[in-house]
C-alpha cells in the first residue's frame, strides 16, 4: 500500500501531527529521560495518541541525534529539543576526523532503535519519523555561513561534507526502517535558502540516493517560501511533500502530481500557539475545506509546534477533523 492509498482509505481528511516535545508536559518527564528509555518513549507515544488521536504515530522527535552522536557541541534543555552550540568542521582536514556512526552501536542510536521497535509493535497505525537531511546536517557541522560561501568559492568542500552526511542519514534511515518505521520524512530547512541550480547540483542527488535505498513511505519537508524548487521536489523520490505555512496549498494543489501527497500546513505559531481553540478549529476547517477537491491532501502543521502550545489548542485541530 502506498502513502496515497493509505490516506484515501480513510473517511475525510487525515492528520499527520508534528507534535514536538508536547508529550513531555503530559507525562512530567524531561526529554533525555524519554530519549534514554524505550519504555518511556512508548508511554509518551501512547499518551500523545490518547490526547491527540491522528492517523500516524509520531514518537518524541530526535532530529539532532546525528549531531549528538557525532559529538557536535550541543545545548540540552530539559523540555525542548537539543540544539547545536558550535560548528567545528571548518575544513576538509577536520572532516576526515569524523567517522560515519554505526546505528546499532554508537551513541543513543541503538537505544532509539529499540524505542522505535517497541512503539511499532504496540500500534497498528503507521509510525512516522522525521530525520535531519544531509544538507542541513552539513550546515550544523560546518555552520550555515561557511556552507553558503563554499557553494561558490569551495564547492569541493560542500561535496565532501555532503558525501559524509548523506551516508550518516542513509545508514540510520535504513536501520529505523528495519525497526518498524513506515514513513520517513527528510527535513531540509537549510536548503530553502539556495538557488534552484545549487539545489539541483548539491542536494537533489543526495536526497534521491537516500530515497532510492529505502522501501518505506518517503517524505520531504523544507521550510520557507520554496516555490522555486517545487518542481525538483516532485521528482526527487518523495511520496509526501510537506510545506510550511507560508506556502499556498490550494494554489500548489492545482498542478500537483496526482500520485504525490501534498502535506501541510497549519501555522504552528500564529494559529496553534496564539489563537483560541475555537479560532484554531475554524482555521483548520478552512484549510480542510479548501483542499476537499484533492484526494492527495494530508493535513499537518507547517512545522513542529512550539513546546508550550496549549493542549486545548492541539485538540482543536482534532475537533476540526471530526
Amino acid at each position: 500500500m502506498s502513502l496515497l492509498d493509505y490516506i484515501n482509505e480513510k473517511k475525510g481528511a487525515c492528520l499527520l501531527p508534528f507534535m514536538g516535545t508536547n508529550g513531555l508536559f503530559l507525562t512530567g518527564y524531561t526529554i533525555y529521560e524519554v530519549y534514554n528509555s524505550p519504555e518511556k518513549q512508548l508511554e509518551v507515544a501512547k499518551k500523545m495518541d490518547e490526547y491527540f488521536p491522528s492517523d500516524f504515530i509520531y514518537p518524541m522527535d530526535d532530529g539532532n541525534i546525528f549531531c549528538e552522536t557525532l559529538s557536535i557541541p550541543m545545548k540540552t534543555p530539559d523540555y525542548d529539543f537539543p540544539s547545536v552550540e558550535e560548528h567545528p568542521v571548518k575544513s576538509l582536514e577536520i572532516l576526515k576526523e569524523y567517522k560515519v556512526p554505526n546505528p546499532y552501536k554508537d551513541g543513543r542510536m541503538s537505544t532509539n532503535l529499540k524505542s522505535l521497535k517497541l512503539i511499532s509493535c504496540n500500534f497498528k497505525k503507521p509510525l512516522f519519523v522525521s530525520l535531519q537531511g544531509p544538507f542541513t546536517l552539513a550546515c550544523q557541522m560546518a555552520g550555515i555561513s561557511r556552507i553558503a560561501k563554499s557553494l561558490v568559492r569551495e564547492p569541493e568542500f560542500v561535496q565532501e561534507i555532503l558525501e559524509f552526511t548523506t551516508e550518516v542519514v542513509l545508514n540510520y534511515a535504513k536501520a529505523i526502517e528495519e525497526h518498524g518505521v513506515q514513513y520517513i520524512s527528510i527535513a531540509e530547512p537549510s536548503s530553502g535558502m539556495i538557488s534552484p541550480k545549487a539545489f539541483s547540483k548539491f542536494i537533489y542527488p543526495k536526497l534521491q540516493h537516500i530515497y532510492n535505498n529505502l522501501s518505506c513511505w518517503k517524505g520531504i519537508h523544507i521550510c520557507g517560501k520554496i516555490y522555486h524548487i517545487v518542481d525538483q521536489l516532485m521528482t526527487v523520490g518523495a511520496e509526501g511533500i510537506s510545506f510550511d505555512q507560508i506556502m499556498n496549498l490550494p494554489k500548489l494543489a492545482k498542478n500537483f502530481p496526482k500520485d504525490k501527497v501534498i502535506v501541510g500546513n497549519i501555522d504552528p505559531i500564529q494559529v496553534l500557539k496564539v489563537m483560541r481553540p475555537e479560532e484554531i478549529e475554524k482555521e483548520s476547517k478552512k484549510l480542510i475545506d479548501s483542499m476537499k477537491p484533492y484526494n492527495n491532501f494530508l493535513l499537518a502543521f507547517g512545522c513542529t509546534c512550539l513546546n508550550d502550545t496549549p493542549v486545548e489548542n492541539l485538540k482543536a485541530v482534532i475537533s476540526a477533523l471530526k
